[in-house]
Protein backbone atom coordinates (compact mmCIF):
# COMPACT_ATOMS: atom_id res chain seq x y z
CA UNK A 1 0.00 0.00 0.00
CA UNK A 2 1.16 3.26 -0.96
CA UNK A 3 0.70 6.34 1.29
CA UNK A 4 0.78 10.19 -0.12
CA UNK A 5 0.43 12.97 2.53
CA UNK A 6 -0.92 16.09 1.24
CA UNK A 7 -1.28 19.46 3.16
CA UNK A 8 -4.21 21.90 1.79
CA UNK A 9 -4.71 24.78 4.25
CA UNK A 10 -5.96 23.52 7.78
CA UNK A 11 -6.76 19.75 6.57
CA UNK A 12 -4.26 16.60 5.85
CA UNK A 13 -5.47 14.67 3.18
CA UNK A 14 -3.90 11.06 3.04
CA UNK A 15 -3.86 9.50 0.00
CA UNK A 16 -4.12 5.30 -0.20
CA UNK A 17 -3.64 3.37 -3.09
CA UNK A 18 -2.75 0.15 -4.12
CA UNK A 19 -3.63 -3.00 -2.15
CA UNK A 20 -3.37 -3.56 2.23
CA UNK A 21 -1.53 -6.08 2.74
CA UNK A 22 -1.71 -8.63 5.82
CA UNK A 23 0.28 -6.76 8.55
CA UNK A 24 -0.42 -3.31 6.71
CA UNK A 25 -1.97 -2.30 10.13
CA UNK A 26 1.35 -2.97 11.69
CA UNK A 27 3.20 -0.50 9.10
CA UNK A 28 1.09 2.17 9.19
CA UNK A 29 2.39 4.09 12.31
CA UNK A 30 5.63 4.26 10.83
CA UNK A 31 4.21 6.57 7.71
CA UNK A 32 2.15 8.42 9.89
CA UNK A 33 5.17 9.25 12.64
CA UNK A 34 5.98 13.01 10.73
CA UNK A 35 2.80 13.86 10.47
CA UNK A 36 1.27 13.28 13.55
CA UNK A 37 4.14 16.00 15.03
CA UNK A 38 2.27 18.41 12.94
CA UNK A 39 -0.98 18.18 14.94
CA UNK A 40 -3.75 18.63 12.08
CA UNK A 41 -7.27 18.39 13.98
CA UNK A 42 -8.67 17.79 10.35
CA UNK A 43 -8.11 14.68 8.33
CA UNK A 44 -9.42 13.14 5.04
CA UNK A 45 -8.47 9.55 3.85
CA UNK A 46 -8.63 9.37 0.24
CA UNK A 47 -9.36 6.19 -0.76
CA UNK A 48 -10.18 6.81 -4.31
CA UNK A 49 -6.80 5.18 -5.89
CA UNK A 50 -6.93 1.90 -3.48
CA UNK A 51 -7.50 -1.39 -5.41
CA UNK A 52 -9.55 -2.58 -1.96
CA UNK A 53 -12.59 -4.30 -2.50
CA UNK A 54 -12.83 -6.90 0.58
CA UNK A 55 -11.44 -4.03 3.21
CA UNK A 56 -10.19 -6.44 5.91
CA UNK A 57 -7.08 -5.42 5.76
CA UNK A 58 -7.50 -2.12 5.53
CA UNK A 59 -10.07 -1.84 7.93
CA UNK A 60 -7.37 -2.32 10.72
CA UNK A 61 -5.34 0.47 8.31
CA UNK A 62 -8.31 3.16 9.03
CA UNK A 63 -8.31 2.15 12.87
CA UNK A 64 -4.65 2.61 13.62
CA UNK A 65 -4.85 6.17 11.22
CA UNK A 66 -8.41 7.27 13.06
CA UNK A 67 -6.95 6.36 16.72
CA UNK A 68 -3.59 8.24 16.55
CA UNK A 69 -5.29 11.47 15.69
CA UNK A 70 -8.31 11.41 17.81
CA UNK A 71 -5.28 10.65 20.70
CA UNK A 72 -4.20 14.43 19.55
CA UNK A 73 -7.86 15.84 19.46
CA UNK A 74 -8.09 15.41 15.58
CA UNK A 75 -10.87 13.69 13.74
CA UNK A 76 -10.91 11.84 10.27
CA UNK A 77 -13.11 11.57 7.41
CA UNK A 78 -12.83 9.13 4.72
CA UNK A 79 -14.04 10.01 1.02
CA UNK A 80 -13.48 8.10 -2.31
CA UNK A 81 -14.85 4.44 -1.68
CA UNK A 82 -15.28 2.36 -4.49
CA UNK A 83 -19.19 0.75 -4.25
CA UNK A 84 -18.52 -2.72 -3.43
CA UNK A 85 -16.20 -1.46 -0.60
CA UNK A 86 -19.01 1.41 0.54
CA UNK A 87 -21.23 -1.90 0.66
CA UNK A 88 -18.76 -4.04 2.73
CA UNK A 89 -18.77 -1.04 4.92
CA UNK A 90 -22.60 -0.57 5.07
CA UNK A 91 -23.07 -4.19 5.65
CA UNK A 92 -20.59 -4.14 8.55
CA UNK A 93 -21.86 -0.82 9.91
CA UNK A 94 -18.65 0.68 9.64
CA UNK A 95 -20.38 3.54 8.22
CA UNK A 96 -21.38 4.07 11.69
CA UNK A 97 -18.23 4.41 12.61
CA UNK A 98 -16.92 6.39 10.07
CA UNK A 99 -17.51 9.74 8.11
CA UNK A 100 -17.83 8.68 4.86
CA UNK A 101 -18.36 11.05 1.83
CA UNK A 102 -18.03 11.38 -2.03
CA UNK A 103 -14.88 13.55 -2.48
CA UNK A 104 -12.62 15.54 -0.74
CA UNK A 105 -13.99 19.04 -1.21
CA UNK A 106 -17.13 17.55 -0.05
CA UNK A 107 -15.40 16.12 3.65
CA UNK A 108 -13.49 19.45 3.72
CA UNK A 109 -17.27 21.34 3.35
CA UNK A 110 -18.39 19.14 6.88
CA UNK A 111 -15.43 20.21 8.54
CA UNK A 112 -16.09 23.44 7.82
CA UNK A 113 -19.87 23.40 8.60
CA UNK A 114 -18.99 21.15 11.78
CA UNK A 115 -16.52 24.14 12.36
CA UNK A 116 -19.08 26.98 12.07
CA UNK A 117 -21.66 25.32 13.98
CA UNK A 118 -19.53 25.10 17.25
Amino acid sequence: MNYEFVYEEDFLIIRLSGTAGVNERLFVEEYLAPHLLQSCQKVIVDLDSLNETGGVFLLGVLNTIKKKFQLLGGEIKLCSLKPELYRYFQENRLDQIFDIGQSVEEMKAKFIKKSNAD
